[in-house]
């Protein structure tokens, strides 16, 4: 999977696969090397690995994963294997399209390929939430013991410029708290039940299957924000309708009437 880095991040990344290289026995380094093979051998992984987490078979994902597997992410947070399919089991992430340029296959040793280069996708979260991205990646795949490719570090860079200002929480009455519970339907390819509750000075949302009680705070007595997601809520002062954000991406809602 091409978990899709700007030069100075790529650094980092080579110098450990540099490391790894050096691990390699004298025997493998006087090998003579077909780097047209090695690299359409860990293509292939990579694509398998990418089209298992396209279709939601983490169990097979994993498989592609090595133990040291470690990931930089989009915020700067660096997540190992368990971390990694812990967070696309709870956001159910699906990628709806996506275009690959300025790919580049490095052999930096016998055992180990970079792949790196850029990705424009729109990805969907949650059962459906959009999110339209563009990023630079790099991904180092290893050769290991048993025979098989896996990948063994990741990083992304957000080429979009994404803006979050920090949120204040505000006090909104009781009342208008409780007028925005109730069932909404959202505007996705599928639609998504989406439901609000009131309770001790904020909104709890909850898509069924997808997640449940996630906390919005008022900003005011129309906007709402996530701490766990950089999502935001807006709605209507009639509480007919909402808008969703999530990512910077907007999703209409409307209230479903019993």
């Amino acid at each position: 999977m091409k978990t899709k880095v700007s030069p100075k991040q790529v650094a980092g990344l080579i110098a450990a696969a540099s490391l790894l290289a050096s691990c390699t026995t004298v025997g493998a380094r006087s090998m003579e090397v077909d780097p047209v093979a090695i690299i359409a051998e860990a293509e292939a992984a990579d694509v398998a690995a990418m089209r298992a987490q396209s279709a939601g078979d983490l169990e097979a994902f994993a498989n592609f994963l090595s133990e040291d597997y470690a990931y930089v992410d989009l915020s700067g947070n660096r997540i190992g294997k368990a971390e990694i399919l812990a967070r696309r089991e709870q956001d159910k992430r699906a990628v709806l399209s996506e275009t690959p340029s300025e790919d580049e296959s490095i052999v930096l040793a016998p055992n180990v390929v970079m792949f790196r280069g850029r990705t424009d996708a729109v990805t969907s979260y949650y059962g459906g939430l959009p999110r339209p991205g563009s990023t630079r990646y790099s991904v180092i795949w290893r050769k290991e013991a048993d025979g098989q490719w896996r990948m063994v570090a990741a990083q992304t860079t957000d080429r979009i410029k994404r803006e979050y200002p920090v949120k204040v929480r505000r006090e909104v009455p009781g009342d208008v708290l409780n007028l925005y519970a109730g069932t909404y339907e959202l505007d996705t390819k599928t639609p998504l039940t989406f439901i609000l509750e009131a309770e001790a000075g904020r909104l709890l949302a909850t898509i069924p299957g997808q997640f449940e009680d996630m906390e919005f705070f008022p900003e005011s007595e129309t906007r709402f924000f996530a701490t766990a997601r950089p999502f935001e809520l807006v709605l209507s002062e009639d509480a007919c309708s909402l808008v969703l954000v999530t990512f910077g991406a907007e999703t209409n809602g409307l209230r479903v009437v019993d």
